[in-house]
């Protein structure tokens, strides 16, 4: 049989050529919106159900459309927007191909009610599947309304890729916040199934729809930027220092308000936040640049999200220096939670659940293998004795182990301020270290680790054991010293004690056996739409993480339990964290062992604790047991060996 080469019908041509406009139930309610823009609306109302598959409604009060040119709005490339090839180049309207409503009702079931403020009248009118079915006069009020149902009807191949509801549903509340924020004027209302998901303020101001979308904490923490160059404008909001995401999600680039995605505006943004932010995180921006229509190319592809700029060396350049300058002239002290405050730091209940005494005290587990009452040897003739806190007594979460031990002690718990890895202590209370090495408090580590013989039998089949060393002192309230034979150790104390964490928290992960803690005073924590939606897909593997959470009203989530691992004024960073990276997460183990990696690094104790002999004996003890004890789940060392040779030379007693 020979291959004869047909002409398309016309029905066929737009049913192919609706597969470029219309990919998902978003891209339609990207050109409606689109559409109801470029017609001048101030107020544009979305209804959606079942993510868009079953119905799209947008209702606006632009300009309408004549009863006289209806029709001809169906047809492929009839537009208002250009007229000839060089409107191209001096484009400021969102659509421009007339591809929309052609490609729409190809593969739908669409309805459009319309009216100028001119007529007295309306007009609606039925198409299915490309073909207009009827045409009537109808009141209305100015503006249009466009009702899209049983997408894909016509051509099951399609709509058998759709995605799950839940999955069309972020996709498309992603999109209208994206457009919301691109348009402050206009006052975007938004549902699904017939719950209110979204409602802007629409009175011009930024800061008040990126509120109404991200709410208070994203606001509080960008700055007001304008910047005027030779080859653009620019204004909106970066964020600062203590707001970050794992993805780029939350980078908002407008390009003659058009929503885009610019390779070089991102490669500027990451690089002027190098050193600003932690690496691998991703900086908060809202940036609408304006450039002249000329000098930038949106015709690449159906979608209109990609973008090039006629000079693109010379943008990246004006734009990473300029938000270099920015950032290191504005206020990036860090904001750190004060402990003490009800609101920051919720009191803790032990979970009535367990009943082991495990984790009563935050990292707890440096003593879960010391005697109730004890006493250690230090040096020949000083004998410490260690009390271990009544369980009837309220502890404080956020205090280190060794000011747990020294309240003990003084029958006094007191709060202090948890410092990162790298900050230095102030805070300390006075302990029976003193600073640097301790000349007469070394002991041995062969009767404290074996205990018995078999214990130590069985120890030694292990690659990694601590038998036989001596524990010389700590330096730096950070590196542990150790001796053995003709060798020193420095044994990094966060290091060591976050790989215990880590390593117990994947076995109880794995058990499904996290141990968790009620909150006396719950977190509340305000998300986004969408994250909320992700949220409520997810409380199974949020309980998982060992965070029980509760919906608390549209915006907001209640914070019930947390680990017993964790502590509680990280839990909104980490549970942002898990949003982040929510479909990784669910599909990629790897990925949740980032997710424990850090939360092992927050919990355990950082360089400038000082901790007591008794806090090392159990550190060693517990790493000892580890699958892996010479490195940190993110590959730091946990020991370094330095050998009586190599400090002979730099001494040079041998050459």
């Amino acid at each position: 049989m020979k291959n004869i080469i047909n002409i398309l019908d016309d029905l066929t041509i737009n049913k192919i050529a609706a597969g470029e406009v219309v990919e998902r139930p978003s891209s339609v309610v990207k050109e409606l919106i689109e559409n109801s823009i470029d017609a001048g609306a101030n107020k544009i109302s979305i209804d959606i159900i079942d993510g868009g598959k079953s119905l799209i409604k947008i209702t606006d009060n632009g300009i309408g459309i004549p009863s006289s040119e209806v029709e001809k709005s169906f047809l492929r490339h009839a537009t208002s927007k250009i007229k000839k090839i060089d409107d191209l180049y001096d484009l400021y309207s969102l659509g421009f191909r007339g591809e929309a409503l052609a490609s729409i009702s190809a593969v739908s079931k669409l309805e459009m009610t319309t009216k100028t403020k001119d007529e007295i009248i309306g007009t609606k009118i039925y198409v299915e599947g490309g073909k207009i079915i009827s045409k009537e006069p109808i009141g209305s009020t100015n503006g249009t309304t466009i009702i899209i149902k049983d997408i894909f009807f016509n051509t099951p191949a399609r709509q058998k890729f759709l995605k799950s509801t839940h999955a069309e549903t972020i996709n498309i509340s992603d999109l209208i916040n994206k457009l919301a924020i691109g348009n402050p004027n206009i006052q975007f209302k938004y549902t699904n199934n017939n719950k209110q998901m979204l409602n802007t303020p629409g009175d011009g101001k930024l800061v008040n729809t990126i509120r109404s979308i991200y709410g208070k904490e994203i606001t509080e923490n960008i700055i007001d930027v304008e910047f005027k160059c030779n080859h653009f404008k620019m204004n909106g909001y970066i964020g600062n220092n203590n707001i970050y995401r794992s993805n780029k999600n939350l980078q908002h680039i407008y390009i003659n308000k058009r929503f885009v995605k610019s390779k070089i505006i991102i490669d500027a943004i990451t690089e002027s936040y190098k050193s600003i932010i932690p690496i691998g995180k991703h900086a908060v921006c809202f940036l609408n640049i304006e450039v002249d229509p000329s000098c930038i190319d949106v015709n690449i592809h159906p979608n209109k999200l990609e973008i090039k700029f006629e000079k693109e060396q010379e943008v990246y350049i004006e734009l990473r220096d300029f938000l270099k300058v920015k950032l290191i002239h504005s206020n990036l002290i860090g904001k750190y939670a004060t402990y003490s405050d009800k609101k920051t730091q919720p009191r803790i209940a032990i979970n009535s659940r367990e009943k082991s005494t495990d984790y009563k005290l935050r990292n707890n587990d440096l003593l879960e293998s010391t005697p109730k009452n004890s006493n250690i040897t230090k040096g020949k003739d000083e004998v410490i004795e260690v009390v271990t806190l009544s369980s009837e007594k309220p502890i404080n979460e956020f205090q280190s182990v060794s000011e747990v031990l020294n309240a003990s002690v003084e029958d006094d718990v007191k709060n202090i301020n948890y410092l990162s890895e790298d900050s230095a202590n102030d805070n300390i209370q006075e302990e029976f270290q003193v600073d640097g090495i301790k000349n007469e408090g070394n002991y041995y580590l062969g009767d404290s680790i074996k205990d018995s013989e078999e214990e130590y039998l069985c120890s030694s089949k292990r690659k990694f054991s601590l038998y036989g060393y001596f524990v010389i002192g700590v330096v730096f309230n950070t590196y542990i010293i150790l001796s053995k034979d003709d060798s020193m150790y420095l044994l990094d104390q966060h290091a060591a004690h976050e790989r215990i964490l880590y390593e117990r928290y994947m076995e109880k992960f794995y058990r499904q056996d996290i141990n968790m803690q009620i909150l006396l005073d719950p977190v509340v924590i305000e998300v986004s739409n969408i994250d909320m939606l992700q949220i409520e897909n997810n409380l199974e593997l949020f309980m998982k993480f060992g965070f029980e959470l509760e919906i608390f009203g549209n915006n907001h989530i209640m914070v019930r339990c947390v680990p017993t691992i964790f502590g509680v004024p990280e839990t909104e960073k980490f549970i942002l964290q898990i949003i982040d990276n929510i479909e990784e997460i669910t599909s990629n183990y790897d990925l949740k062992g980032e997710r424990f990696a850090s939360m092992a690094c927050r919990s355990a104790i950082k360089a400038n604790d000082k901790i007591y002999d008794i806090e090392i004996k159990s550190l060693l003890e517990q790493l000892e047991k580890c699958e892996n004890p010479f490195t940190c789940p993110h590959g730091r060392p946990i020991m370094v060996e330095i050998s009586k040779t190599e400090i002979e030379k730099m001494f040079k007693r041998i050459m």
